[in-house]
């Protein structure tokens, strides 16, 4: 199934709403001659075709779940088409709509960038801070020696957001989070506290050695630790106070940020934590359901939440710049976020060479031709196939998959979840970007403009930026943690 989110509701809430938040000219949308791509039944048709095709080149996913972005030929609104097939659960045999939860992984990321990009929208944090500056106190942040000057480098809030701190992927101590039988846990994570986080730093990160591995800043390693810090950093400080005792308390001070910088504004209902009392989709692992990745404490904010296709369809209108005239700064830090920050010109990883004979633990390390921005990756054109520049970010879990794709110069975007392990599955999202770009109505542009203010707008066919964040505001009362089910 397919549709257009709220197109029923536009009409009136656009009128009303209008003469209270007009819209401005300085921040709007692309203008009519750059209406390249635009959602036609025809369109409409075909996505749906290649979204029911991937459940049949890949029978193994029980249930998909996609978000389309294109810009309204009629103003300067988005469009945003969700699109749907299978099932959320074998059993029951519910189909998968666009209200179906599904673990987001480490798509979580962006949100966590999000609320860094906030703090320093509004003066609280530097991106060049160390982050020794926010660690709990006793906790001694290791930093960088150069072997020759000796002179040291600190860890910092961009270093985190960027994946370049000289991190591992997970923290030294991971298995901590299963107190009572280590070797047998498959899931730490739900059972990982905020003091086991900060106390990684005392552990040797790999073989003999201590982070960071290199010099922070000057290479890329994806880091999941860096990120469980970093989200632990931010949501403190966007959410100041005692953090609650209960396991869940580390994810319940991460959603209240979330909700009160973003969430609540663009009427994201469905993007929570996955607290215990949470209903995504079933995960599975090849045949048979897989735990849930239960990610709710310490590590909450590299992949602990959930969301739907019409929340995400709504996020990734704000991350490519629809924003009203009036926006708040949490909204307009979505936005910000993707913008690029830092050139990557190398990958790394540890590197534990063989006993014999015998040599000192190394790096292997890659060139590298792609930039960061917060939490996403930014690409040029003709990288891996996708002929615009475009912003990227995935994510996994052991029984759930997330792809995102944003193209700027076109004003599109997408984004698809299913409720399987993606090993071995090639996902759907980058197939129908390149349909959106095969699609234009005029030459592809060649530039790739800021996405700070590309636009004002909404979340559905006509609808207004305005109507839009009454909208979220409205549906800040019917908040929910467990899928809506109809």
């Amino acid at each position: 199934m397919s549709g257009s989110r709220w197109a029923c509701a536009a009409a009136a809430a656009t009128a009303v709403l209008l003469a209270i938040a007009p819209l401005s000219a300085a921040t709007a949308a692309p203008g009519p001659g750059e209406h390249v791509v635009t959602m036609t039944p025809e369109l409409q048709s075909r996505i749906q075709g290649m979204v029911e095709g991937f459940l049949v080149d890949n029978p193994s996913v029980p249930g998909i779940s996609v978000a389309v972005v294109t810009p309204d030929p009629a103003g300067t609104d988005p469009v945003i088409t969700t699109f749907s097939a299978g099932v959320e659960d074998r059993t029951s045999g519910a189909p998968v709509q666009a209200t179906t939860q599904f673990e987001l992984g480490s798509e979580t990321k962006v949100f966590t960038a999000d609320l860094l990009e906030y703090l320093v929208d509004t003066g609280t944090v530097s991106l060049d801070d160390p982050i020794q500056k926010y660690a709990p106190a006793g906790v001694v942040v290791p930093e960088w020696e150069d072997p020759d000057t000796h002179e040291k480098t600190p860890i910092t809030l961009l270093d985190l957001a960027t994946h370049t701190a000289g991190l591992t992927d997970a923290p030294p101590n991971f298995q901590d989070g299963c107190p009572d039988a280590p070797e047998k846990c498959a899931n730490p994570k739900p059972g990982y506290t905020p003091s086991m986080l900060w106390d990684s730093f005392s552990k040797d990160c790999a073989d003999t050695r201590q982070c960071p591995l290199w010099k922070p800043g000057t290479a890329w390693n994806y880091s999941n630790w860096g990120f469980a810090l970093l989200g632990d950093i931010v949501a403190g400080l966007v959410t100041p106070g005692a953090v609650p005792t209960a396991p869940t308390g580390p994810g319940e001070v991460f959603q209240t940020s979330l909700e009160t910088t973003f969430l609540n504004e663009l009427g994201m209902t469905s993007t929570t934590v996955e607290f215990p009392d949470t209903t995504p989709a079933t995960p599975y692992y090849g045949d048979s359901e897989t735990y849930r990745w239960d990610n709710y404490n310490a590590y909450v904010g590299g992949g602990g939440l959930i969301s739907d296709a019409d929340d995400m369809g709504a996020y990734v209108a704000a991350s490519l710049g629809y924003l009203p005239a009036d926006v708040s700064s949490g909204l307009r830090a979505v936005a910000d976020s993707v913008s690029p920050v830092l050139p990557i010109s190398q990958t790394c990883t540890p590197t534990v060479p063989a006993p014999e004979p015998p040599a000192p633990p190394t790096n292997t390390c890659e060139s590298a031709d792609f930039h960061m921005g917060l939490g996403w990756e930014r690409y040029p054109a003709q990288a891996k196939g996708i002929t615009v520049p475009y912003a990227h970010k995935n994510g996994g879990t052991e029984g759930s998959s997330t792809d995102t794709l944003l193209a700027p110069s076109l004003h599109v975007g997408v984004s698809s979840m299913f409720n399987q392990n993606e090993a071995g599955i090639t996902q759907l999202a980058p197939r129908i970007l390149s349909l959106l770009i095969e699609s234009q109505a005029s030459p592809t542009p060649t530039a790739d403009p800021s996405l700070a203010n590309t636009g004002v707008g909404a979340v559905g066919s006509g609808l207004t930026a305005a109507a839009f964040l009454f909208l979220g505001v409205a549906a800040v009362l019917v908040r929910r943690r467990a899928g809506t089910r109809s």
